[in-house]
């Protein structure tokens, strides 16, 4: 179908200069079938637009929506994309009024031109690695505006299935995502042998032996050691070069040094969340480094590094580690992220959809 287009000099000139939402969109196709019944034209003729790139307006106006709930949600942590990537914001804003009164502020969509992942579309700033993206708006009837409004191409991963999100399903572009999400709910365990009492039979028994292999080569476990992160990005590469030997399209991220530096950002002297580095260290090599995150009573699970070509067994002990870390630190729930990666289904976590948007 073809889209309604507002050209890319509309796009540019809300740099410079605020315009009167484009209400001629609403009445053309995939738009008016959505718009037609349910007063989106009066409330779209009330509003103005611009796009920010001004990285301390856009910290404003992040903070005026953030719910400051999940990791992705702080500012502390988006930035960090910015800093490293060196990708200029693109905060494309609904307001009434005055735009300089956060009161007027209606919405706003926290863009960026992502060339790393994304070629060139336009995308939640900070790329891939968000998941449960919320839509920043004051008012629910502000997301189909700003996204029928939203310059093209673009492409919204990992929106998280808010109830309030379910109308969009209507909407031209907006659908559930195939792939699951994965965490798990931990206030149902007090210790690690709960969750492995829960399990089916077989897989309880197998990751049970597993570990029982690591335990009797007495490794090491270290707390923190944020110097391992090098040995992380060591065998993550390495288990890609193994698994996907001459395919450029499956490699780790960590052959990008930018995605290096991101993650050395993210660990150093962060103010709102703690870092959590697990480390297990076997006949005096560094073998296996897991990475989390933990923020208001979740642990995230983010990325990990083991060499599992050398010790059969040690991705399942790695992973246990995590499970035992977030419990002795009070979680409530552990993110494993999106994509089951060959292992998530079988342990029984929990999971759902997220949304996507794409046009």
């Amino acid at each position: 179908m073809q889209l309604p287009q507002l050209p890319n000099k509309f796009f540019d000139s809300l740099e410079i200069t605020p315009a009167p939402y484009p209400v001629r969109i609403l009445r053309k196709e995939p738009w008016y079938s959505f718009t037609k019944h349910n007063g989106y034209i009066p409330f779209a003729r009330r509003l103005q637009m611009k796009v920010n790139s001004d990285m301390d307006e856009c910290e404003r106006l992040w903070n005026i929506f953030t719910p400051n709930q999940r990791f992705f949600e702080l500012w502390e942590v988006r930035k960090k994309f910015f800093d490293v990537f060196q990708i200029e914001p693109y905060f494309l804003t609904l307001f009434g009024g005055n735009y300089e009164d956060d009161n007027d502020v209606m919405g706003v969509l926290p863009l960026w031109v992502d060339t790393i992942d994304y070629n060139g579309k336009y995308a939640w700033c900070g790329g891939f690695w968000p998941e449960d993206n919320t839509f920043f708006v004051k008012d629910t009837e502000a997301i189909p505006l700003l996204l029928m409004a939203a310059p093209t191409p673009i492409q919204l991963d990992c929106i998280n299935p808010h109830s309030d999100y379910q109308f969009l399903k209507s909407l031209y572009g907006y659908q559930e995502d195939e792939s699951w999400k994965y965490y798990l709910d931990l206030t149902k365990y007090k210790t690690l042998e709960d969750y492995l009492s829960k399990l089916k039979k077989k897989k309880r028994y197998n990751l049970k032996r597993d570990r029982k292999r690591i335990l009797s080569l007495r490794p090491k476990i270290v707390y923190n050691d944020s110097s391992h992160i090098d040995y992380l990005f060591k065998h993550n590469i390495n288990r890609f070069r193994m698994k996907f030997p001459n395919d450029p399209d499956n490699q780790s991220i960590f052959e990008d040094d930018k995605q290096k530096k991101l993650f050395r950002d993210l660990i150093k002297n962060p103010n709102s969340y703690k870092v959590r580095v697990i480390s297990t260290v076997i006949k005096g090599e560094i073998e296996a480094v897991e990475l989390g995150f933990v923020y208001n009573k979740t642990y995230y699970a983010i990325t990990a590094g083991v060499n599992v070509q050398k010790y059969h067994g040690l991705g399942i002990f790695s992973s246990l580690l995590v499970m035992e870390d977030a419990l002795k630190q009070n979680c409530d729930k552990i993110d494993f992220f999106e994509g089951d990666y060959n292992w998530k289904d079988s342990w029984s976590l929990n999971n759902y959809h997220h949304h996507r948007f794409v046009k």
